[in-house]
């Protein structure tokens, strides 16, 4: 804590952990940025020293690396590896400019503005996980690159937490100046009301800005090789949404548009009639929608409960379902043009990858007072699982390597409190039997089970839920991963073993996860849509490399270790229960993961801890908010305990559960006490001479070298550290 602060203090945000790298966000943009770094231990800790890290052991151990960015909502983990991706395009070139910083710059502000939006802990959130790889080739060139995307927020666009906006690009397009442009998706009179939400912004230097960044989105899209043409089809696909929530739906009676007038522009700017609209939306509904499910031994089910009636949908919640389906549809689209653009028929040797995720989702650390939504657990259990891989690559592994060398097995720790949240609540769920009724079942399995029985509710399964994993006798925050909240349907995971207590609410989410005909209908409306531009590009997805729905973006690169990583991923979807509940969105969620943790896990990995100084406030913005207590945290303490002020404030208690939530301290002990790779070689000959007397006897203290650079400069160089260091 001492050494983070003072460091912190400095202006000096990068701290070595171990064989991590800790990075506290700072509260403005450094200019730190401009510098270049070699090897490890000759530079001073930097995210430039990671790039530059996976680089060299790629180079000399052709194996694939991948960095992995760890922290919560905020802390910088999208800064970070838009930093890394651009250092590596830097240094290594790129054959024939398939991939430079340029065209990497341009990648990141489509991104950005298709899956970014303002949230209670960000001002600028990513709303979706994304693995951005890069393949070199035998010289070290960056031959191509691919990007695979997963579990976005598609529901965003109908559907958010209050005072959160929806994505970034809705209110670019709102405020562009191109008055044909607005004419032809009939923006120039704009609805009153919009039941998604979706509003332009009102003060002025915010709709100047949004122009600003409009230009350039369309230039950075042009960059990507996206043709004006296919511009068009994102711009009209966009203005329909829009204009589904002006039109709005009936609240009772029959399932239609509350206002007809905007639904005839909709209609118009997808190329369809208002019937085909609206029979795409509200119709075409079966009996009983969430009948779809086999993998829970239906016979089984019968036998111990009637056939589920399947309540029906709303009208809103159709129209919602339309939303989210065709900007899911439009976003796949995306990330398929942008991989269009970044592949290469290049023959490539190993890749390093870059993971990047929205982070630990926790509203009241962003002193926001209502509960955590499905999609923010959705986020805390990616985030566990990649929390989960770095205990065993740290611990489980570096356990295993001791009974190796040292010939006697050390104990291992005792499982953290990680371990018992994933098996607890199942957000690691496995496929169960119903021939034990008592038998205990995963919070995903659990919401698809309650959405399939008549009668079932988010009350009844909180009370199953409980029954499985809740406190005995009066539990308390530390020993059980679940406890009961006050509020109704509202209920606590402790996440980070522990340290981070999340309050969800868990209402209305058995409808979220029930089957939504509205949303697939989407896909066929864009392919049968009458303007070419538009159906052009959709046009046989439906049968494409892409059979997951849109699932994970991004399974058609071009290179060879993209193709693999495509069928590795696809191999999770298709195998197991996913081809029986290819339609389940709690399975799904599951199985996103799964293939997000298989595609890096027979990788080298690198991992960056990212921290939050202090909690967020409104907007996001951690700058000039007084030091607060971390609710929930058995390190709390008061404001006094905060750093003076004058000083780059630090959130003492929020910085501690973080540090221990992460056990970087644990994994920096056991790297202290390591083998010959974990220190100098000092301290080696202090500690292991004595296996060799004849050496010590022979040169005695003339054999202790003090200057850890002259015992590199006295072996002979490997062939492959001779990589141009980039400050030369």
């Amino acid at each position: 804590m001492h050494t983070l602060r003072q460091r912190y203090g400095s202006n000096l945000i990068h701290t070595y952990a171990g064989p991590a790298m800790v990075v506290i966000n700072p509260l403005s943009s450094p200019s730190m940025y401009s510098e270049k770094g070699c090897r490890r231990e000759d530079t001073s800790p930097h995210i430039y020293a990671v790039a530059q890290a996976a680089y060299r052991s790629m180079l000399m151990g052709r194996q694939d690396q991948a960095v992995v960015l760890l922290g919560a909502s905020g802390s910088g983990k999208t800064t970070n590896c838009q930093h890394l991706v651009q250092y590596l395009a830097t240094i290594a070139g790129s054959t024939g400019k398939v991939f430079s910083a340029e065209k990497w710059q341009a990648l990141y502000t489509v991104l950005e503005a298709f899956g970014n939006s303002s949230t209670s802990m960000n001002g600028n959130a990513t709303r979706f996980s994304q693995i951005i790889s890069l393949d070199f080739d035998q010289a070290g060139q960056v031959a191509s690159a691919s990007i695979q995307t997963l579990l976005l927020e598609k529901l965003r666009v109908a559907r958010r937490p209050a005072n959160e906006a929806t994505f970034n690009v809705f209110y670019y397009l709102l405020a562009c100046s191109d008055s044909a442009l607005r004419t032809e998706l009939h923006f120039n009179h704009l609805a009153e009301n919009n039941v998604f939400g979706i509003v332009p912004l009102a003060k002025p230097e915010e709709k100047q800005k949004a122009t600003q960044q409009f230009n350039k989105l369309q230039a950075a899209m042009k960059v990507m090789g996206i043709s004006s043409d296919e511009q068009k089809a994102f711009w009209l696909v966009l203005g329909a949404i829009y204009h589904l929530g002006a039109a709005g739906a009936t609240k009772a009676g029959r399932k239609q548009f509350a206002r007809h007038e905007w639904a005839q522009k909709a209609a118009y700017l997808l190329g369809c009639s208002l019937e085909e609209l609206s029979s795409s939306i509200f119709k075409h509904q079966p009996k009983g929608s969430l009948q779809r499910s086999t993998s829970f031994r239906q016979g089984m089910l019968r036998a111990q409960r009637s056939p589920p009636a399947g309540p029906k949908l709303t009208a809103l919640e159709c129209l919602e379902g339309m939303a989210a389906g065709l900007y899911s549809e439009l976003f796949t689209l995306l990330i398929s043009l942008l991989n269009r653009a970044l592949k290469s028929s290049q023959h490539s040797v190993c890749s390093v990858t870059v993971v990047d995720t929205p982070g630990a989702q926790n509203p009241e650390v962003a002193g926001q007072s209502r509960g955590a939504t499905f999609e923010e657990l959705c986020h805390n259990y990616a985030q566990e699982r990649l929390q989960l891989l770095f205990h065993q690559r740290t611990f489980a592994q570096e356990l295993e390597r001791y009974k190796e060398v040292a010939g006697t097995p050390r104990p291992p720790e005792p499982p953290p409190l990680l371990f018992s949240l994933l098996q607890h609540c199942q957000c690691h769920p496995q496929v169960r039997s119903l021939a034990r009724t008592d038998e205990a079942r995963g919070l995903l399995w659990l919401l698809e089970e309650e959405a399939l029985q008549p009668g079932g509710s988010e009350d009844t399964l909180l009370e199953r839920l409980l029954a499985y994993y809740g406190p005995q006798e009066g539990g308390k925050k530390g020993h059980d991963p679940l406890l009961p909240s006050d509020k109704p349907r509202h209920f606590f995971l402790g996440h980070s073993s522990g340290t981070n207590w999340v309050h969800y609410d868990a209402t209305g989410w058995l409808n979220h996860v029930k089957h939504n005909p509205a949303t697939q209908n989407a896909s066929m409306l864009l392919q049968e849509s009458q303007k070419k531009i538009i159906s052009s590009l959709f046009a046989g997805r439906g049968s494409s490399a892409l059979v997951l729905s849109g699932s994970v973006a991004g399974l058609e690169g071009g290179s060879q270790l993209a193709l693999r990583r495509a069928t590795s991923m696809r191999k999770t979807f298709t195998t197991g229960v996913a081809a029986v509940k290819k339609k389940s969105l709690c399975i799904q969620v599951k199985l996103q993961v799964d293939a997000l943790i298989d595609s890096i896990k027979k990788s080298k990995l690198h991992f960056v801890h990212c921290f939050l100084p202090k909690a967020a406030g409104s907007g996001g913005d951690p700058r000039g908010l007084p030091c607060r207590r971390v609710s929930g945290s058995e390190l709390e303490l008061p404001a006094e305990h905060c750093e003076p002020a004058g000083l780059m404030q630090l959130d003492v208690p929020l910085l501690r559960a973080q540090l221990r939530g992460s056990r970087l301290l644990d994994a920096l002990r056991m790297y202290r006490q390591g083998y010959p790779d974990h220190m100098v070689f000092a301290e080696f000959r202090r500690r292991f001479d004595v296996l060799a007397p004849h050496l010590t006897k022979k040169h005695g203290r003339n054999y202790i070298v003090v200057d850890e650079k002259r015992v590199r400069s006295l072996a002979p160089p490997h062939p492959a550290s001779r990589t141009p260091c980039p400050t030369r």
